[in-house]
Protein backbone atom coordinates (compact mmCIF):
# COMPACT_ATOMS: atom_id res chain seq x y z
CA UNK A 1 0.00 0.00 0.00
CA UNK A 2 2.62 2.14 0.89
CA UNK A 3 6.19 2.94 -1.08
CA UNK A 4 8.29 4.43 1.59
CA UNK A 5 7.00 4.64 4.50
CA UNK A 6 6.23 1.17 7.13
CA UNK A 7 3.06 1.52 9.19
CA UNK A 8 2.33 -1.00 11.68
CA UNK A 9 0.35 -1.59 15.10
CA UNK A 10 1.41 -2.46 18.41
CA UNK A 11 -2.05 -2.61 20.11
CA UNK A 12 -3.57 0.70 19.90
CA UNK A 13 -0.30 2.94 18.75
CA UNK A 14 0.56 2.74 15.37
CA UNK A 15 4.17 3.54 14.36
CA UNK A 16 4.95 5.12 11.32
CA UNK A 17 8.61 4.81 9.78
CA UNK A 18 10.23 6.80 6.88
CA UNK A 19 12.10 4.06 5.33
CA UNK A 20 14.84 5.25 2.37
CA UNK A 21 17.63 4.89 5.09
CA UNK A 22 20.04 5.30 2.39
CA UNK A 23 19.38 8.45 1.37
CA UNK A 24 18.73 9.20 5.43
CA UNK A 25 15.33 9.54 4.64
CA UNK A 26 15.19 11.80 2.44
CA UNK A 27 11.27 13.02 1.28
CA UNK A 28 10.65 11.93 -2.06
CA UNK A 29 7.47 12.51 -3.86
CA UNK A 30 5.70 9.05 -2.81
CA UNK A 31 7.19 9.44 0.58
CA UNK A 32 5.30 12.87 1.06
CA UNK A 33 2.50 11.03 -0.27
CA UNK A 34 2.47 7.78 1.66
CA UNK A 35 2.88 10.29 4.74
CA UNK A 36 -0.15 12.11 4.19
CA UNK A 37 -2.79 9.55 3.20
CA UNK A 38 -1.06 7.43 5.95
CA UNK A 39 -1.99 9.81 8.48
CA UNK A 40 -5.61 10.47 6.98
CA UNK A 41 -6.52 6.91 7.61
CA UNK A 42 -4.68 7.08 10.81
CA UNK A 43 -7.36 9.49 11.71
CA UNK A 44 -10.57 7.08 10.61
CA UNK A 45 -9.27 3.94 12.71
CA UNK A 46 -10.87 4.19 15.61
CA UNK A 47 -8.30 1.17 17.28
CA UNK A 48 -5.36 4.11 16.89
CA UNK A 49 -5.22 5.88 19.78
CA UNK A 50 -1.53 7.32 19.48
CA UNK A 51 0.63 7.65 16.83
CA UNK A 52 4.27 7.43 16.35
CA UNK A 53 6.74 9.02 13.80
CA UNK A 54 10.22 8.28 13.36
CA UNK A 55 12.51 6.98 10.83
CA UNK A 56 14.51 3.83 9.92
CA UNK A 57 18.59 3.70 10.19
CA UNK A 58 20.47 6.40 11.67
CA UNK A 59 18.45 9.75 10.61
CA UNK A 60 15.39 10.63 10.95
CA UNK A 61 15.23 12.77 7.91
CA UNK A 62 17.94 14.89 5.86
CA UNK A 63 14.95 16.57 4.14
CA UNK A 64 13.74 16.63 0.70
CA UNK A 65 15.64 14.50 -2.00
CA UNK A 66 17.30 16.90 -4.07
CA UNK A 67 18.45 14.10 -6.33
CA UNK A 68 14.65 13.45 -7.47
CA UNK A 69 14.03 17.14 -8.38
CA UNK A 70 14.54 16.57 -11.89
CA UNK A 71 13.94 19.94 -13.09
CA UNK A 72 13.28 22.35 -10.56
CA UNK A 73 11.93 24.46 -12.76
CA UNK A 74 8.95 22.37 -13.25
CA UNK A 75 6.10 23.62 -12.40
CA UNK A 76 3.91 20.93 -12.37
CA UNK A 77 6.58 18.73 -10.27
CA UNK A 78 6.98 21.32 -7.92
CA UNK A 79 3.63 21.81 -7.57
CA UNK A 80 3.23 18.18 -6.99
CA UNK A 81 5.69 18.12 -4.00
CA UNK A 82 4.21 21.10 -2.77
CA UNK A 83 0.76 19.97 -2.64
CA UNK A 84 1.70 16.32 -0.56
CA UNK A 85 3.85 17.99 1.84
CA UNK A 86 0.78 20.25 2.28
CA UNK A 87 -1.54 17.19 3.05
CA UNK A 88 0.35 15.72 4.98
CA UNK A 89 1.53 18.67 7.31
CA UNK A 90 -2.53 19.67 7.40
CA UNK A 91 -3.38 15.71 8.03
CA UNK A 92 -1.17 15.88 11.03
CA UNK A 93 -2.33 19.05 12.50
CA UNK A 94 -5.71 17.61 12.10
CA UNK A 95 -5.49 14.55 13.48
CA UNK A 96 -7.12 14.22 16.48
CA UNK A 97 -5.02 11.97 18.49
CA UNK A 98 -1.31 12.43 20.15
CA UNK A 99 1.71 12.18 17.92
CA UNK A 100 4.75 11.89 19.22
CA UNK A 101 8.17 12.32 16.76
CA UNK A 102 10.52 9.73 18.09
CA UNK A 103 13.79 11.37 16.25
CA UNK A 104 17.07 9.31 15.95
CA UNK A 105 18.86 11.03 14.14
CA UNK A 106 19.70 14.27 12.04
CA UNK A 107 16.09 15.89 11.34
CA UNK A 108 17.32 18.80 8.50
CA UNK A 109 14.95 20.93 6.99
CA UNK A 110 11.55 19.73 6.23
CA UNK A 111 12.70 16.41 7.95
CA UNK A 112 13.12 18.77 10.99
CA UNK A 113 9.55 21.04 10.19
CA UNK A 114 7.72 17.62 10.48
CA UNK A 115 9.18 17.01 13.60
CA UNK A 116 8.12 20.08 15.05
CA UNK A 117 4.68 19.56 13.53
CA UNK A 118 4.12 16.80 16.09
CA UNK A 119 2.24 17.32 19.25
CA UNK A 120 5.65 16.50 21.03
CA UNK A 121 8.86 15.55 20.01
CA UNK A 122 11.71 13.29 21.88
CA UNK A 123 14.91 12.96 20.48
CA UNK A 124 18.48 10.71 21.16
CA UNK A 125 21.10 12.75 22.05
CA UNK A 126 22.67 11.70 18.74
CA UNK A 127 20.05 13.78 16.73
CA UNK A 128 20.91 17.05 15.33
CA UNK A 129 18.34 19.62 13.97
CA UNK A 130 18.00 22.22 11.04
CA UNK A 131 16.43 24.35 9.29
CA UNK A 132 18.94 24.42 6.10
CA UNK A 133 16.56 25.49 3.41
CA UNK A 134 18.61 28.98 3.05
CA UNK A 135 22.02 26.75 2.13
CA UNK A 136 19.96 25.76 -0.83
CA UNK A 137 18.51 29.40 -1.48
CA UNK A 138 14.84 28.53 -0.10
CA UNK A 139 12.75 29.35 2.44
CA UNK A 140 11.49 27.24 4.98
CA UNK A 141 8.71 24.60 4.25
CA UNK A 142 6.68 21.78 5.56
CA UNK A 143 4.95 24.80 7.62
CA UNK A 144 8.04 25.88 9.16
CA UNK A 145 7.81 29.64 9.11
CA UNK A 146 4.41 28.71 10.82
CA UNK A 147 5.41 26.23 13.57
CA UNK A 148 9.66 27.53 14.28
CA UNK A 149 8.40 30.72 15.82
CA UNK A 150 5.54 29.25 17.93
CA UNK A 151 8.08 27.18 19.92
CA UNK A 152 11.18 29.41 20.25
CA UNK A 153 9.86 32.53 19.55
CA UNK A 154 10.56 35.07 16.40
CA UNK A 155 14.12 36.01 17.18
CA UNK A 156 15.37 32.39 17.60
CA UNK A 157 13.51 31.15 14.37
CA UNK A 158 15.00 33.88 12.74
CA UNK A 159 18.44 33.40 13.62
CA UNK A 160 17.51 29.07 13.06
CA UNK A 161 16.66 29.95 9.79
CA UNK A 162 18.82 32.68 8.63
CA UNK A 163 21.68 30.48 9.64
CA UNK A 164 20.82 27.40 8.59
CA UNK A 165 22.89 26.17 11.19
CA UNK A 166 22.49 22.49 12.78
CA UNK A 167 21.85 22.36 16.72
CA UNK A 168 22.20 18.77 19.12
CA UNK A 169 18.98 17.62 20.48
CA UNK A 170 20.38 18.95 23.95
CA UNK A 171 20.61 22.13 22.57
CA UNK A 172 17.06 21.58 21.09
CA UNK A 173 15.83 20.95 24.47
CA UNK A 174 17.33 24.36 26.01
CA UNK A 175 15.46 26.81 23.86
CA UNK A 176 12.36 24.71 23.92
CA UNK A 177 12.60 23.38 20.71
CA UNK A 178 11.67 19.49 21.38
CA UNK A 179 10.17 18.13 24.90
CA UNK A 180 12.90 16.01 25.84
CA UNK A 181 16.05 14.63 25.08
CA UNK A 182 17.21 11.08 26.25
CA UNK A 183 20.47 8.92 25.83
CA UNK A 184 20.17 7.05 22.62
CA UNK A 185 19.90 3.72 23.78
CA UNK A 186 16.84 4.51 25.78
CA UNK A 187 14.64 6.13 22.93
CA UNK A 188 12.72 3.49 22.14
CA UNK A 189 11.63 2.98 25.41
CA UNK A 190 10.65 5.99 26.40
CA UNK A 191 8.54 6.85 23.65
CA UNK A 192 6.86 3.95 23.49
CA UNK A 193 6.84 4.35 27.38
CA UNK A 194 5.08 7.73 26.57
CA UNK A 195 2.78 6.42 23.66
CA UNK A 196 1.35 3.37 26.22
CA UNK A 197 0.58 6.16 28.59
CA UNK A 198 -1.23 8.44 26.06
CA UNK A 199 -3.42 5.86 24.12
CA UNK A 200 -4.64 4.66 27.33
CA UNK A 201 -6.27 8.21 28.21
CA UNK A 202 -8.82 10.03 27.12
CA UNK A 203 -8.43 10.27 23.35
CA UNK A 204 -11.44 12.41 22.53
CA UNK A 205 -10.47 14.96 25.21
CA UNK A 206 -6.71 15.21 23.84
CA UNK A 207 -8.13 15.30 20.29
CA UNK A 208 -10.31 18.51 20.99
CA UNK A 209 -7.71 19.64 23.10
CA UNK A 210 -5.22 19.45 20.21
CA UNK A 211 -7.49 21.15 17.62
CA UNK A 212 -8.38 24.16 20.36
CA UNK A 213 -4.76 24.53 20.89
CA UNK A 214 -3.77 24.85 16.93
CA UNK A 215 -7.32 27.52 16.40
CA UNK A 216 -6.73 29.04 19.85
CA UNK A 217 -3.67 31.50 17.96
CA UNK A 218 -6.05 32.84 15.99
CA UNK A 219 -8.88 33.82 18.58
CA UNK A 220 -9.34 36.43 20.65
CA UNK A 221 -10.28 35.49 24.36
CA UNK A 222 -14.22 35.64 23.52
CA UNK A 223 -14.08 33.50 21.25
CA UNK A 224 -11.85 31.32 22.82
CA UNK A 225 -14.04 31.21 25.81
CA UNK A 226 -16.80 30.03 23.48
CA UNK A 227 -14.99 27.24 21.97
CA UNK A 228 -13.86 25.93 25.37
CA UNK A 229 -17.84 26.01 26.45
CA UNK A 230 -18.47 23.96 23.35
CA UNK A 231 -15.97 21.90 23.79
CA UNK A 232 -16.55 21.07 27.40
CA UNK A 233 -20.65 20.11 26.58
CA UNK A 234 -19.26 17.95 23.72
CA UNK A 235 -16.92 16.16 25.42
CA UNK A 236 -19.42 15.85 28.57
CA UNK A 237 -21.74 13.74 26.28
CA UNK A 238 -18.48 10.93 26.03
CA UNK A 239 -18.16 7.54 27.68
CA UNK A 240 -14.34 8.15 29.04
CA UNK A 241 -15.93 11.24 30.90
CA UNK A 242 -19.10 9.73 32.13
CA UNK A 243 -16.50 6.87 33.48
CA UNK A 244 -13.92 9.14 34.63
CA UNK A 245 -16.72 10.91 37.13
CA UNK A 246 -17.83 7.55 38.09
CA UNK A 247 -14.98 6.36 38.95
CA UNK A 248 -13.62 9.76 40.73
CA UNK A 249 -17.17 9.40 43.05
CA UNK A 250 -16.29 5.95 43.75
CA UNK A 251 -12.60 5.82 44.57
CA UNK A 252 -11.34 3.75 41.55
CA UNK A 253 -8.53 4.29 38.85
CA UNK A 254 -10.82 4.75 35.66
CA UNK A 255 -10.51 2.91 32.29
CA UNK A 256 -10.62 5.06 29.08
CA UNK A 257 -11.93 3.48 26.25
CA UNK A 258 -11.16 6.16 23.54
CA UNK A 259 -15.16 6.79 23.30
Amino acid sequence: MYRDILLEKKGAIAILTMNRPEVLNAFSVEMRQDIGTALHDLAKDDTVRAVVITGAGRAFSAGGDIKTWKDSKNTNSMEIITKAAHRAVTNLIALEKPVIAMVNGDAIGAGCNLALACDLVIASKDARFGQAFVKLGLGPDWGGAYILPRLVGLAKAKELIFTGKNISGEQAFEIGLINRVVENKDLESEVMKLAEKLSSMATKAMGMAKTFLHRAWKMDITEALEYEGSMQQELMKTEDHKNAVKSFLNKTKPVYEGK
